[in-house]
């Protein structure tokens, strides 16, 4: 874990985006946003090209990416989907990747397509596991450097899943619930998190 001086990048800076000062009105080509302290980055696709790194002075160790597109950098390539209830074993996959990474010396990104969701709630989760914090203590952690950091909530059930099936949360049991109650996620969702829960590792990709 780094010092919130030493941010794992040459610069020193907790965030970096190709272009280095983009328009605020456009998404960079790159951006890399560090959590935290650690030595862990969330980033966006353009974040694991090997130009646009090289741009944005990171060297990272380990890339987890959890989009559906890899590069000759990634060195763990988990896809999900956003907006989806993910197979419960894709998602753990993705999650105890990025904690065993964590655990080692080095510098960690992880990325989807924007960074925004999908790679948020994996970090969110394994933070959450690894330190004991609160998914959403997690999240907030993650919105100080990235602030448009969303997870979408049919991911948060995966997220609260893997902490309850995985960690033995009781505070993630209740926040599963809250979920499940939720109109949004009623149908037909509801028979997709109830497998999820339950421990079946069949393909939960309802839309």
């Amino acid at each position: 874990m780094t010092t919130s001086g030493d941010s794992g990048s040459e610069t020193g800076q907790a965030v970096q985006t190709v272009p280095e000062n983009p328009d605020p009105d456009l998404a960079p080509k790159a951006i890399a946003a560090q959590v935290g302290d650690r030595d862990l980055w969330i980033g966006n696709v353009g974040a694991i090209k090997p130009r646009l790194l090289a741009e944005m002075n990171l060297d990272p160790e380990y890339i987890v990416s959890v989009n559906g597109t890899a590069t000759e950098v990634t060195t763990d390539h988990y896809p999900l989907k956003d907006e989806h209830v993910n197979d419960h074993e894709q998602f753990s996959n993705a999650v105890t990747a990025t904690r065993n990474r964590i655990r080692c010396d080095g510098t960690v990104l992880v990325n989807c397509s924007v960074g925004v969701s999908r790679s948020a709630t994996v970090i969110a989760t394994a933070i959450a596991a690894e330190e004991g914090l609160s998914f959403d203590a997690s999240v907030t952690e993650i919105r100080e450097t990235r602030p448009r950091a969303q997870p979408h909530p049919k991911l948060q059930c995966n997220a609260y899943a893997y902490l309850l099936t995985e960690e033995n949360r009781s505070d993630a049991r209740r926040q599963l619930a809250k979920l499940v109650e939720s109109t949004h996620l009623r149908s037909p969702n509801g028979k997709a998190i109830e497998k999820l829960v339950s421990g079946d590792s069949g393909d939960h990709t309802d839309p």
